[in-house]
């Protein structure tokens, strides 16, 4: 887990409501029967994302992978963490990974890991994918309340996003409490900033009415105003670094152009001085450069570039 903070944003969204969560990937327990519990697996130099358990007879642990990013290293860690979640608390172990974006995607992400040792016979470990983008909105926006910034992120066509945002956000303001909300609304933004890219979520945002009105909302677009001029001067700065390592290039290289030429041709006229000082293309310099081997005049070689 280490691509934030979009996957722990999506942590957060299951620390609000686990029975929710797990309702929404198909366990469907009441609430007193499925609580978060410590992952921690510091021997492996790793933790895993959220682990539930889930208090059937016997109980048994839910673990789940959050993923916004491709690596191809995670089926076999999904083998580390439920052999490891299971001799540690000693019950049975499930695995869901919740791809959160198309990007999310690998070709090693089939629902199963094999193992086929140079002796012994082969094995699978087999464990369930949830991709996001492929989720009908509706069901989302419709589900448990923790689950509904996610229809964001689902399967709708973008046109369709600022009108999800208003439906959601109606949702969240009429059945959550404040410290809930703000936590859904600024998961809204995070989301709608890892599909859609930082500028398009912010002008899907501002084309909800009175989104302005809610705190995160308010929030996330000063932030985002804020970043987006950092990362404007930034690139300013950049280019202009770019652009002077450029004309310094050419410098160089209108330098022994000349020099070359003069020991070969003679002193150039004002003119074609002037052609040389005028260009900043490197392109155009380079070839000049090769062709000095085959003329006899500067003409020529001015020609010939």
């Amino acid at each position: 887990m280490s691509h934030q903070p979009y996957d722990a944003t999506a942590k957060e969204l299951l620390e609000t409501d686990p029975a929710g969560w797990a309702a929404f990937l198909g366990v469907e327990r009441p609430p007193d029967h499925v609580r978060v519990i410590n992952s921690d697996l510091t021997t492996l130099t790793a933790a895993t994302d959220k682990v539930l358990r889930i208090e059937d007879a016997p109980p048994w642990l839910l673990h789940i992978e959050f993923q916004s990013a491709w690596d191809d290293s995670l089926p076999r860690r999904l083998l580390m963490y439920n052999a490891a979640l299971g001799a540690k608390h000693e019950m049975p172990v499930a695995t869901v990974v919740v791809l959160l974006v198309r990007k999310a995607q690998s070709s090693e992400l089939t629902g199963s890991y094999s193992v086929a040792p140079p002796f012994g016979p082969a094995w699978e470990f087999r464990y369930t994918l949830t991709r996001v983008w492929q989720l009908p909105a509706d069901r989302l926006l419709g589900g448990p309340l923790a689950v509904v910034p996610l229809a964001l992120i689902a399967d709708a066509p973008e046109t369709e996003v600022p009108a999800l945002l208003t439906r959601a956000s109606d949702r969240i303001r009429h059945e959550a409490n404040v410290e809930t909300g703000d936590r859904l609304m600024t998961a809204i933004g995070f989301l709608l900033q890892l599909r859609y890219g930082a500028m398009t979520a912010e002008e899907m945002i501002r084309k909800v009415p009175n989104i302005l009105d809610l705190g995160p909302f308010r929030t996330f677009l000063e932030e985002g105003l804020a970043k987006g001029r950092a990362e404007g001067r930034a690139e300013a700065q950049a280019e202009a670094r770019a652009e002077g390592r450029a004309e310094g290039r050419a410098e160089c290289i209108r330098e022994m152009i000349l020099d070359l030429g003069r020991k070969k041709f003679g002193e150039p006229t004002v003119e074609q001085t002037s052609v040389l000082s005028a260009t900043a293309d490197l392109d155009w310099l380079k070839s000049l450069s090769l062709d000095l081997l085959d003329v006899t005049t500067w003409e020529e070689l001015l020609r010939s570039g």
